[in-house]
This record gives structure tokens, C-alpha cells and sequence, in this order.
């Protein structure tokens, strides 16, 4: 089989928060279980519905080489939703990453796997 994924995933376990874009009331939703990330996007576990192009905002933490947390804002638009028992895992695509964002990532996938140097 074939691997068609543009960016390789990895297991991560990071402190996590998001929120819809599309609800102006909207409230942050914390520590949601973290499936996996990329440099493409991040699958995760929400105790809510998320309908598919849905906009988000995520702020997390990530290490770095340098043994730096760095705190990461990312857009993000839901790409798929699948009902996983009391939890629905959900699929998003980053959408808007600035340059800061951009470095800091990078530096997280390098610290997770070190041979992608």
C-alpha cells in the first residue's frame, strides 16, 4: 500500500485547546485526546459533532529541540468526522499557520523524530 499523505503523522501527547470559529459565543474546548499531528494537520477525539469545513482555532504546547514549550495558534478547517462510541474523532487540516507557527512546528515534528533533521 501506497502511503499518500503529503506530511507524515505522529503520536503526540500535548496540551491542547480549540474553539469553532463559525459561533460567535463560542468557548474554548480543553485537553481534547490528541489521535495524532503532522505539519499538515491534527486528528483528535471532541465530545461534540464538528460538522466537515467547519473553522477552528487550536493553541497548544509543544516542545522543541532546544527543550523550549512553545505555545502554537493555528486555523484549521475540519476535513472529516467519524463517531468513535461517546467521542467523535475528528480530522482538521491546518489552513493558516504564521511564520512563528510554521518554525515552531517544524521544530515539534523534529524533536519528535529526530531523523527527519
Amino acid at each position: 500500500m501506497v502511503e499518500r499523505r503529503r506530511y507524515p503523522r505522529y503520536k503526540a501527547r500535548i496540551l491542547l485547546k480549540y474553539k469553532r470559529l463559525d459561533e460567535p459565543i463560542a468557548k474554548w474546548q480543553e485537553n481534547p485526546e490528541i489521535e495524532n499531528i503532522s505539519f499538515g494537520g491534527l486528528s483528535f477525539n471532541a465530545y461534540e459533532r464538528i460538522p466537515v469545513d467547519t473553522p477552528l482555532i487550536f493553541e497548544f504546547q509543544a516542545f522543541t529541540g532546544d527543550f523550549m514549550m512553545r505555545i502554537i495558534e493555528a486555523r484549521a478547517k475540519v476535513i472529516d468526522v467519524k463517531e468513535d462510541g461517546l467521542t467523535y474523532r475528528v480530522r482538521v487540516a491546518f489552513i493558516e499557520l504564521n511564520k512563528e507557527a510554521k518554525d515552531a512546528l517544524s521544530a515539534f515534528m523534529k524533536y519528535l523524530n529526530p531523523s527527519i533533521g
